[in-house]
């Protein structure tokens, strides 16, 4: 029975989506979209709702759930753990949010049942990353995504959208490869013969050989973190903004990016483990390339005057924050790279469904066609603000408390024997970080509320509620966690110190 229950939030949607592609030839009139839609609504919320249950009943710690072996020890297992109940608790809390305010912006597009047919799909498939109780299931799911995901890029199905496509599916699956070699080389060195997660990892430290051990282990990380947009194989996210806007905000807020920084959390944690890993080069590689791609996504998104394609970059960057909480490889390190997977993920989804509510009702995508827009769009310039304000890092929003979390998890680990200087290099990074972050978020803002010229668009408001209420939640939370953010922070502390 609990197999059941911790399949079922998985392959609910994935049913659900599938079932959406078989009824499209039915969905002909207005009737029985809005049937569909409905009924839509409901399953996810339903879903959602499921796994939140599951979270609250289980304490966060369920026992394995085999559904069944591929071969000898290889099998697809679902587990509950408390770092897995933060991802699946962060999904499950945006997706229906998402999905209403999809409702509105495809309104007036084509292919409606296909788009939504992947999207629900790509609910379960995400699910399944973070249920996963081993690496080979963390890794079948971590494909899957790949495939779910790129019809939703390519949904316009334009000849931009199909090279973005393209450049998505190489970059997908030549880091695949690369993390496949990290799966092999946890199997077969697993000191307990599987590769099921383990608080503090599951390597045998006296078998393989320590250069080889630390050479998979950034070979693996490279290779999951592609979808988390690591420079130099970042190159993917920008081009897909061309996605309808529910698409890139769960590109970048939850789905694939955020499941590249969990898989990257999940392997420097529960398969290769800190201790095994902290003090080496491998530590010092990974570190640094986290903190090259902060400067290099902050400084492009300052020179970005596409509106979507900026706020991509922001997401390169803040994404590897949590990259460098991981390469802290310390219990704060990690709390405090799960507190801002959690944030951010507030922080950009709001960013960004706010960008496409403007884009819907203005047809505007460039910064500075925005000229005055705040004045006839006030809720949700309003709404941005208070996200832009938050990646900042300014109290009392949300953003700070992860930043903090993050900045004194790295002076903490720099104090250490052994710890090094770049971990302070990369408290001065966040700071650059940081003051790119007003430049390139503000100024937005400020061009919408205080213009050099009137906006030319008097007849132009504020979008239906359907993604209105998406956007003041999102702005509500960012503050609400600001404010009383203290017990995420202690029970995300307490997973810190089981793992590290």
């Amino acid at each position: 029975m609990g197999g059941i229950l911790l399949a079922g939030p998985v392959f609910l949607p994935i049913c659900a989506g599938t079932l959406l592609f078989l009824l499209q030839p039915w969905i002909t009139t207005p009737r029985r979209r809005t049937l569909v839609r409905g009924a839509l609504l409901l399953l996810v919320l339903g879903n959602s709702l499921w796994m939140g249950a599951l979270i609250a009943i289980c304490g966060g710690e369920s026992s394995p759930q085999v559904l069944f072996r591929l071969y000898g020890e290889l099998t697809v297992m679902f587990r509950l753990d408390r770092m897995g109940s933060v991802f699946a608790g962060l999904v499950s809390f945006l997706w229906p949010l998402a999905t209403l305010y999809a409702f509105s912006y495809m309104e007036k597009e084509e292919r409606r049942p296909t788009f939504f047919g992947f999207y629900t799909i790509s609910f379960g498939v995400t699910l399944g990353v973070a249920l996963a109780g081993n690496l080979v299931t963390m890794y079948l799911f971590y494909e899957m995504l790949t495939f779910a995901t790129f019809p939703l890029v390519m949904h316009p199905m334009t000849s931009e959208a199909a090279r973005a496509t393209r450049r998505y599916l190489y970059y997908s699956i030549g880091g695949a490869a690369f993390a496949f070699l990290g799966l092999i080389y946890v199997l077969t060195y697993s000191a307990t013969g599987t590769t099921a997660f383990v608080p503090g990892g599951m390597l045998n430290p006296a078998a393989g050989g320590k250069d080889l051990t630390l050479l998979l282990y950034v070979l693996a990380f490279f290779g999951f973190g592609v979808k988390a947009a690591l420079f130099p194989f970042h190159g993917w996210l920008p081009r897909a903004t061309v996605a309808p806007t529910p698409v890139t905000a769960l590109l970048h807020a939850v789905a694939v990016v955020k499941s590249g920084a969990f898989a990257v959390l999940r392997l420097t944690y529960f398969s290769f483990g800190a201790a095994l890993l902290r003090g080496t080069w491998a530590q010092w590689v990974v570190m640094g390339a986290a903190l090259i791609t902060i400067v290099y996504a902050s400084t492009m998104a300052v020179r970005e005057i596409h509106w979507k394609r900026r706020l991509a970059y922001s997401t390169i960057s803040n994404l590897s924050y949590i990259l460098f909480g991981a390469a802290l490889m310390t219990p704060a390190g990690l709390a405090a790279a799960l507190a801002h997977l959690i944030v951010h993920a507030i922080m950009k989804i709001c960013a960004f469904f706010c960008a496409g509510a403007v884009q819907t009702q203005t047809g505007k995508t460039y910064i500075t066609e925005l000229d005055g827009l705040g004045r006839r769009m006030p809720v949700t310039f309003g709404c941005f603000t208070v996200a832009a304000l938050s990646l900042m890092g300014i109290p009392p929003f949300a953003g700070f408390l992860s930043k903090w979390s993050l900045c004194t998890a790295a002076l903490s680990a720099a104090s250490d024997a052994g710890g090094g200087a770049l971990p302070v290099v990369g408290v001065a990074v966040i700071l650059y970080s940081a003051l790119m972050t007003g430049i390139y978020m503000l100024s937005v803002s400020v061009r919408a509320f205080f213009p050099w010229r009137a906006a030319a668009l008097p007849d132009r408001r504020d979008p239906d509620w359907r993604m209105l209420l998406p956007l003041l939640l999102f702005a509500g939370l960012l503050l609400a966690l600001g404010l009383c953010g203290q017990p995420l922070l202690a029970a995300l502390a307490e997973i810190g110190k089981e793992a590290g």
